[in-house]
């Protein structure tokens, strides 16, 4: 009987010694992760700190690098729900400066599917419209992506704006001119 007792005892302390083992093992992990978070976070600012500069001169491996750096965080920390939609946001802006069109609306539509609460979401939702309309020339599916704003996003001014641009997006050069110069004058007119 007091073997049993002993074994049980032994087995007991084994099994709380090996849960203390991993308990310590996950709490080493998230302090590494942590600090791999603060490293990487550190590494963005002074890449960003780089390629925002107030010059019209264009640092193209610190964009390269920089784009790479906000994926990189964005699939490490895909739950940081503050930190990776915006740098999933500033990753596909890169990637339109870089004419990387399609890359872009990829990651805009990212951002709407994996963080549907993100406070920038009426927005990108309309420049994955834009970029359709303005960069890939797919007037359809731009047609699809500005009525799924205004749909989406009623009120907001990028509804708004989605349906001023419906409103125009089948215009020539000389409807568009029209256009703007008779809504100028009744704007001038109504104050």
């Amino acid at each position: 009987m007091i073997r049993k007792v002993i074994g049980f005892a032994t087995l007991a302390l084994f099994i709380m010694s090996c849960a203390s083992e991993e308990k310590k093992q996950v709490e080493k992990a998230i302090k590494s992760n942590t600090e791999e978070r603060k490293e990487m976070l550190a590494y963005i600012d002074s890449l960003e700190d780089v390629v925002y500069v107030d010059s019209m001169v264009v640092d193209a491996p610190a964009s390269a690098e920089l784009l790479q750096t906000y994926l990189k965080f964005s699939r490490k920390f895909m739950g940081d729900k503050e930190k990776t939609p915006e740098y999933l946001y500033k990753a596909a802006a890169l990637c339109r400066a870089n004419q990387l069109s399609i890359k872009a609306i990829k990651l805009y539509e990212q951002v709407l599917t994996d963080f549907p609460n993100y406070k920038r979401n009426p927005e990108i939702a309309f420049l994955i419209a834009f970029t359709y309309d303005d960069e890939i020339k797919q007037k359809e599916e731009a047609k699809k992506a500005y009525q799924k704003v205004i749909d989406d996003y009623p009120g907001d001014k990028w509804a708004e704006q989605a349906a001023e641009r419906l409103k125009t997006i089948d215009m020539t050069d000389e409807e568009l001119i029209d256009y703007f110069m008779k809504k100028n004058q009744s704007s001038g007119s109504a104050s």
